[in-house]
């Protein structure tokens, strides 16, 4: 049960896995121990209390925790009396559902992600998909950095709307077959997921951002994921380093080898594109059809208005 979904009532039980904040060892008045938190996924966080000797577990900041609970009100407030909690170990299947909602900055978005993963029907790329959106090194990152330092989607969490928007794009191409729609989807979402390994806040690259292209890591980011796919499904695995790289070959073919290369392409271009084309107009007057933006950015939009016919 998500947090958002918890029964504000007096006394209703829950439970569910959880990222623990913010974890305090405290003395009660009358000398009793008792462990004070936040639980937090990605649709909120409500203060938890444990009140048994047994709950101080040495839990840390931003930890999975299984547990099971009651909620009660307190000085017009929610809180969650934790029962039983006990850290989950290994990948969880709801992987973007905790993701905790007060590091995205875009935190709608984190929506959208989950109901991307959920349409992706093969059951090695679904579980690529979420070991990867599991690996916190990876994906806290993911959806906080910006795409760009000040191009594209430059702003907080950029990089995850722009992931999105491109993998929105792919979805729209049923002419593919089905596996390779996904495998299109599963690129289009990962395609820069280096960034977040070269940017490391608005207006900031990282220390390797300056001497490394993001291309270059993109295979290194995600090599254990990728080692793991390998065993589960060969192919997936191949391709998907294929769309990751096909673009950076030496002798370059008129067409790649897979056609949905061309259509992740498409779509990362016209997401950019359309990202800085808003920002240009954007303090515009609706007079002004041509407009910059940076030194290198310049766009126009014809005056197509209609004229009734006499």
């Amino acid at each position: 049960m998500t947090i958002s979904r918890l029964e504000k009532r007096h006394g209703a039980r829950f439970s569910g896995i959880y990222r623990v904040r913010q974890p305090l060892s405290r003395i009660a008045q009358n000398g009793s121990r008792y462990l004070s938190m936040f639980l937090e996924d990605a649709t909120g966080s409500i203060r938890a209390y444990a009140w048994s000797e047994n709950m101080d577990k040495g839990f840390h900041e931003f930890d999975c925790v299984e547990l099971s609970g009651t909620i009660r009100s307190f000085n017009n407030t929610w809180i969650a009396n934790i029962l039983n909690a006990d850290r989950v170990a290994g990948d969880v299947d709801n992987a973007v559902q905790l993701i905790p909602k007060s590091i995205c900055p875009l935190p709608t978005l984190l929506e959208q992600l989950d109901e991307l993963v959920n349409i992706i029907r093969h059951d090695a790329l679904r579980q690529f998909v979420c070991a990867v959106l599991g690996d916190d090194q990876i994906a806290f990152p993911f959806v906080s950095v910006p795409a760009s330092r000040q191009h594209h989607h430059c702003m907080a969490g950029g990089l995850l709307e722009h992931s999105l928007e491109c993998a929105a794009m792919v979805s729209r191409f049923v002419e593919f077959p089905q596996p390779e729609l996904e495998l299109a989807l599963v690129g289009a979402l990962f395609h820069d997921i280096a960034k977040t390994r070269t940017m490391r806040s608005v207006g900031k690259l990282s220390p390797i951002g300056y001497v490394c292209d993001h291309d270059s890591l993109t295979l290194e980011v995600l090599a254990p994921h990728l080692n793991i796919l390998d065993d589960q499904c060969p192919d997936a695995a191949i391709a998907l380093r294929y769309l990751w790289t096909w673009q950076n070959r030496r002798y370059q073919r008129s067409m790649p080898l897979l056609t949905i290369a061309e259509a992740i392409a498409a779509a990362d271009r016209i997401s950019s594109g359309l990202n800085v084309q808003e920002a240009a107009f954007r303090d515009q007057p609706d007079w002004k059809n041509f407009a910059s933006f940076g030194e290198n950015n310049s766009f126009w939009r014809p005056r197509l208005a209609l004229q009734a016919k006499g």
